[in-house]
């Protein structure tokens, strides 16, 4: 079956004003070796109705961090990611003991660094003195990035996608006025849990800055809910490795996608997955193999006719 075969059963009659056109034709060159003049915003990606599907790469794309010399999660592996045409830089922020924000994925140092123990043990000054390990265990030279750092590396050429780590939600006033400060709350959506809706409802009536968030969800309730709540461009519908989708995601992804949310789902170098949820209409993947993803969606037609194959 062909990607114009499919189309008209998956897509919503939509027609596009002259201004989303083009936007999603900025976008359309962000994927290019050369990144654009123009700017990356949440509001030209984040379109449900676009047939493309998004690559959101796990902390960065690691494939190939030896042969890039970019450690995941760190600055050099930001240009990478600019490179190879992902859309959104997917990240992990957890914060020093003297309260800085930075880039670490793990609960204690040990793979990621040639440290140990926790982020929250240390200070900056302790912490920057590390370096970052590739996956093969061996040390590279470059240090953990503070979420600043990672995010202006980036600014106006690929979004990110942040993910909050335990105890970093204590701290979302702060993370919120951080993003603000740097002119990004058009390029960075922070993702958590349902749980943690009701606080951030809350921190917003009492004036924390209003900043996207994607909420890990899992049915057409939550999605009402949160729709209601936020009226946010995007969320993350779950889905486990080979999980089937069932008619209850599958009620989830429509109700998202009829309220004008784009859908989000972990992806996991399935092939067979990866038609499915994109015929279902998920529009962004979540994957560690964003190489690999990408040259599917690519070959598959789920990227547009600038980036056929």
């Amino acid at each position: 079956m062909t990607r114009s075969n499919r189309g008209a059963r998956l897509i919503p009659i939509f027609k596009p004003s002259l201004p989303v056109a083009v936007l999603w034709f900025a976008l359309t060159l962000s994927s290019a070796a050369n990144p654009p003049s123009s700017s990356v915003r949440l509001a030209q990606a984040l379109d449900p109705n676009h047939p493309r599907v998004l690559v959101a790469a796990h902390r960065g794309g690691y494939e190939s961090d030896r042969e890039d010399n970019a450690p995941e999660n760190s600055i050099t592996n930001v240009e990478v990611a600019i490179r190879r045409g992902y859309d959104v830089y997917e990240t992990d922020i957890q914060r020093t003991a003297d309260g800085v924000f930075v880039i670490v994925h793990d609960p204690t140092l040990d793979r990621e660094t040639n440290g140990s123990g926790s982020v929250a043990e240390l200070t900056f000054k302790e912490l920057r003195a590390l370096k970052k390990r590739f996956r093969d265990g061996t040390v590279s030279d470059q240090s953990v990035a503070t979420l600043e750092e990672l995010l202006l590396a980036g600014k106006d050429r690929i979004l990110f996608k942040p993910d909050l780590k335990p105890g970093v939600m204590e701290h979302f006033d702060e993370l919120a006025r951080l993003i603000g400060k740097l002119g990004m709350q058009e390029q960075v959506f922070l993702r958590t849990a349902a749980k943690d809706a009701a606080v951030i409802q809350t921190l917003f009536k009492e004036g924390t800055p209003r900043v996207e968030v994607m909420f890990k969800l899992g049915n057409r309730n939550q999605i009402r809910q949160v729709h209601a709540d936020f009226r946010p461009r995007t969320v993350e519908v779950k889905f486990g490795k080979g999980e089937t989708l069932s008619a209850e995601k599958r009620a989830a992804i429509s109700e998202a996608t009829s309220l004008g949310i784009l859908v989000e789902a972990h992806s996991y170098n399935d092939p067979k997955q990866w038609e499915a949820l994109a015929e279902a209409g998920v529009r962004m993947f979540h994957t560690a193999a964003p190489e690999k993803t990408l040259r599917f969606l690519r070959e598959n037609g789920w990227r547009g006719k600038q980036e056929s194959p």
